[in-house]
């Protein structure tokens, strides 16, 4: 498989959200809740904490459903976690790497 030149590489920012289940104990979640009690923030009743996870990808036919094979199989525990892919958005570069 030969990549595409920068020059007709179409690239996709992908923004995938993964979160506790509802029901499902969320330790994160309820430390982060104490704390904000300690700091006199009473008023609060549930905090939950997820991941935010940001793909940049070449574009194509198959991308939806390479996607939803990523979220189910590696990106998320589907028995604790959901996923939700919040945004497929073109992008006219490539984003600078880590």
């Amino acid at each position: 498989m030969n990549p595409k030149s920068d020059a007709t590489l179409s690239l996709s920012k992908v923004t995938i959200l993964v979160r506790v289940r509802e029901g499902i104990l969320d330790p994160q979640g309820q430390a982060v809740l104490q704390a904000l009690h300690d700091m006199g923030e009473n008023d609060l009743f549930s905090v939950r904490i997820g991941k935010l996870i940001e793909i940049y990808i070449p574009s194509s036919d198959t991308l939806e459903s390479r996607l939803e094979s990523w979220c189910r199989d590696l990106l998320s525990n589907p028995l604790v976690e959901s996923y939700e892919i919040q945004s497929i958005k073109p992008v006219s570069h490539q984003p600078m790497s880590v």
